[in-house]
């Protein structure tokens, strides 16, 4: 500004112009000081500064009784009102058109008073944050931009706050190559402000606005070589930005006093008394920072500006942005860290509905499809198997239904992937819906009629049909399709697009809020009560006769239902932006939790029950359908034939000598024992699923020495029941009988028996993890065992007896252990583990016909035997 006045005087000949600095410091109170003291004291015919719109006001307030025209750089549009400020003019543009006329490269909306323009421009704001002067904490004004996910962010302030602001914003990871801050003119000098390098880095990448300095005009180059000429020491890059503005503010001054002076004389000049304001002082004129036009209210007619860049301590122009509008690229910005990618304004917005590319949602499809086919393929089997008694005795039509209903459930999940079509919206919750009721809705008819039975309250009128109960699953369905019917047709519901800050994802939202709930609260509060009501069902009946258990496994599954229902429900309803996609998982997993537990419960475990059952009759179970005693085998012995040698089949064909014992033998006491136990199976041939759903039930056991077998089967109604009332705690002794005694034929449609050689048997008279009283009956090829629930009395007799024709497990851990030692001590016969009896044995001579001598309590039919039994030899021969 010092080098100004001769160009000043070069523009007016008649005049000449003298400059006094005084410096305010940035004080509004020093501001006023000086501006009475210097008017107080000399004449003053114009002012010029400052940059701060809050010391500026105060001054060009008083300016305005001593007629004093002002110039300025402050930015404040309260300098845009002629009344308040007659004399102010600036040789810079108005904010708002300045920089959002150029909102085609920073996109922003300043305030509420650009919010016509930036709707113009499509400009969104985001968070708009004001902090007062002297702030020294920017904390809370981070921490809203930084939850916007703006990544550009526009700064108007000084470059004294800048520095507070750049600390504060790095240490939030706020500064760095992802985010772009952008400044106005008065970070020109920023770097000027900045003593330590650490400062000076956050600022690499800043880019800020300016007006376009054309360097190449007359008048530049002028200053140019009068200031050089005057400070040859100093760097030509001083020359600019501010410094070129208060400059063309002292050639704007020096056109319009020539003009005033020509139009109303010096005198009216030098006493303030000439009637013009502010639009007939100023003159256009070309300055050091191009060509200055004015708008009525004084500000600058601004049509080109430019962005400059700061990096590695230096400015330079990135862009320019023309009269035309366009935006030509002169460098390319280099961005915090080095990068010269420009960032994006916003991170793409993240999709938080399920998507088929999303890697969760492909595996939890592919589950869910396994899922699928496995219920499919155990509905197969179902149907395939539809005789066996286990099947028949649960209601395969029920067992279908449910299947379906699981099925169902499963599909629906898969309805609502991607973006959602309008049928999709009501199509899920229908299938999801109707899907759980033929669930539930089997179960309660299942439920109810073992309730209805046990009650005795309609076992006189021949009890529940299953077209009955169907029909009563058909009702439900029924009502709960009219409520669906009013809610597709009243008060249908359509995927809308919802977009917020920072994620995008559609819902189904209704047409008619109240509706839609009413609608939606009726179905739960229905489906509800299905639930309540089914457990209530089981409950009552969870201590009815062990065939009935299912009743059990049917209130467990409602429990899980519940409880998995507490998760699922909120999750579906309450939608929780940040927290959108990983709800679905939870929900998802959730969802496949309670169906698959529902159908291991209500339908797999029989799949896998049965399936077993007919795996193990390839093995140690014969194709023999046994009657209700295992005695009947003695009349029928052709029926059974064990696996294994031509000698080991037992028919009496290859040994001769025991078939003539047998048969002669044949009711005799002691010759054959047994009775109903509560039995647990265990150990080999059981699934993995079925490992963990065996229970103790009412089972007859039965071994025949002389034809060197036991056999393990259901037990016939009568001793099934007394079986049942002692676990339910309705007795006290287990229900006993002399199978030798009774004789019967083989019911078709009743359940298989197994039967084990005495010569592959192995026991333990003491298994582990049995309770006291427990005689553990294995298998030896198999490693398949049988833990049998007797007195210890039982236990004694039964071990007496097999240890003259089974191998002892003597390793104390049963079948457990997979495998293990068996010995025989006495004359009894010595084999291997596993082994098919193979071995040595001698015996009295008083036994070669099989017929040992028995005690007074075997001779009373007691099946006590308390010689020794004949044994078998490798070839099964007597020995």
């Amino acid at each position: 500004m010092s080098v100004a006045p001769p160009a000043m005087n070069a523009i007016d000949p008649n005049h000449n112009y003298q400059l006094l600095f005084q410096d305010t410091g940035g004080v509004r109170v020093n501001a006023m000081n000086v501006f009475l003291n210097v008017t107080s004291q000399q004449t003053v015919h114009a002012l010029v500064g400052e940059y701060a719109s809050r010391v500026t006001l105060g001054v060009a307030l008083a300016a305005n009784n001593r007629r004093l025209w002002h110039c300025g750089l402050a930015s404040s549009m309260d300098f845009d009102n002629k009344i308040d400020f007659p004399f102010y003019f600036r040789p810079t543009p108005v904010p708002y058109r300045f920089y959002l006329a150029r909102a085609g490269l920073l996109q922003f909306k300043v305030s509420a008073t650009f919010s016509t323009s930036a709707d113009q421009l499509s400009v969104s704001l985001y968070s708009l944050q004001q902090y007062l002067p002297g702030t020294t904490d920017f904390t809370v004004y981070l921490d809203t931009i930084l939850a916007s996910g703006s990544k550009i962010i526009l700064f108007f302030g000084f470059p004294s706050d800048a520095k507070l602001i750049m600390r504060q914003a790095k240490a939030k990871g706020m500064v760095g190559p992802d985010y772009v801050w952008v400044g106005t003119h008065t970070m020109y000098n920023y770097l000027d402000n900045l003593a330590t390098e650490s400062d000076r880095r956050l600022a690499d990448g800043m880019m800020f606005s300016t007006l376009r300095e054309d360097h190449s005009t007359s008048q530049y180059q002028t200053l140019r070589s009068q200031y050089l000429a005057q400070y040859p020491s100093r760097p030509e890059s001083l020359v600019s930005g501010f410094a070129l503005t208060y400059y063309d503010c002292l050639l704007a001054l020096a056109y319009g006093f020539n003009k005033m002076t020509t139009l109303y004389g010096d005198a009216a000049v030098q006493t303030h008394s000439y009637p013009a304001g502010v639009a007939d002082f100023l003159v256009p004129f070309n300055g050091t920072t191009g060509s200055l036009t004015f708008l009525p209210t004084g500000s600058r007619d601004v049509r080109e500006c430019q962005i400059m860049n700061i990096y590695n301590n230096s400015v330079r122009v990135s862009y320019v942005m023309t009269p035309s509008g366009s935006v030509d690229k002169l460098a390319d910005p280099i961005f915090y860290g080095g990068s010269t990618t420009i960032p994006v304004d916003r991170p793409p917005l993240a999709i938080v509905h399920p998507q088929w590319t999303d890697a969760g949602v492909q595996v939890l499809s592919v589950i869910r499809g396994l899922m699928i086919l496995t219920m499919l393929g155990g509905t197969i089997f179902l149907a395939i198997n539809r005789a066996e008694k286990q099947i028949r005795q649960l209601s395969l039509p029920f067992l279908l239904v449910i299947s379906l209903g699981c099925i169902l459930i499963l599909i629906s999940e898969y309805i609502l992937i991607g973006v959602p079509s309008a049928p999709a919206c009501h199509t899920s919750t229908v299938v999801f819906t109707f899907g759980y009721e033929m669930v539930f809705a089997s179960a309660i008819a299942k439920t109810y009629r073992i309730y209805c039975i046990f009650d005795n309250s309609r076992i006189s009128k021949g009890g529940l049909k299953s077209q009955d109960l169907f029909r009563n699953v058909a009702m439900i369905m029924a009502f709960q399709a009219i409520l669906f019917a009013i809610w597709i047709f009243a008060f249908p519901v359509w995927p809308t697009l919802v977009t917020s800050k920072t994620a995008v994802w559609y819902e189904c939202r209704p047409t008619n809020v109240a509706g839609h709930w009413a609608i939606i609260g009726l179905s739960f509060a229905f489906n509800g009560v299905m639930l309540l009501f089914v457990c209530y069902l089981a409950y009552k009946t969870r201590k009815v006769d062990s065939s009935y258990r299912e009743t059990h496994w049917i209130l467990y599954t409602g429990q899980n239902v519940f409880v998995c229902s507490v998760v699922i429900i909120p999750l579906s309803v309450v939608m929780v932006e940040s927290f959108a996609l990983t709800a679905y998982y939870i929900r998802a997993v959730a969802m496949l939790f309670a169906v698959g537990f529902a159908y291991i419960a209500l339908v797999g475990r029989l799949v896998v029950a049965v399936w077993m059952d007919r795996r193990l009759s390839t093995g140690v179970v014969p194709a023999t359908k046994l009657s209700g005693t295992i005695a009947s085998v003695i009349d029928a012995p052709a029926q059974f034939k064990l696996k294994g040698a031509s000698t080991n089949e037992l028919m009496g064909r290859s040994n001769p000598v025991l078939g003539q014992a047998a048969g002669a033998s044949i009711g005799v006491p002691g010759f054959e024992v047994g009775g109903v136990y509560p039995v647990l199976r265990r150990g080999g041939g059981l699934g993995f699923f079925e490992k963990f759903t065996q229970t103790w039930h009412a089972t007859q056991v039965y071994m025949n020495m002389p034809r060197g077998i036991v056999a393990i089967s259901p037990p016939p109604p009568t001793a099934a029941s007394a079986a049942a009332k002692k676990n339910t705690g309705g007795g006290s002794s287990t229900a006993r009988s002399s199978v030798g005694r009774k004789r019967g034929s083989i019911a078709a449609g009743e359940e298989t028996g197994t039967v084990i050689p005495l010569a592959g048997l192995g026991f333990d008279a003491s298994p582990a993890g049995a309770p006291t009283g427990c005689l553990e009956l294995v298998h030896l090829g198999s490693g398949a065992a049988w833990v049998v629930q007797m007195t210890p009395e039982e236990v004694v007799v039964w071990s007496q007896y097999l240890k003259a024709v089974a191998s002892v497990i003597t390793t104390g851990t049963g079948s457990s252990t997979g495998g293990g030692s068996a010995a025989r001590s006495g004359n009894g016969l010595s084999s291997g583990g596993g082994g098919g009896g193979a071995g040595t044995a001698s015996m009295p001579a008083s036994t070669a016909l099989g017929r040992p001598p028995v005690s007074p309590d075997a001779a009373r039919g007691t099946g006590r035997v308390q010689s020794q039994r004949p044994q078998l030899g490798a070839g099964g021969d007597l020995e």
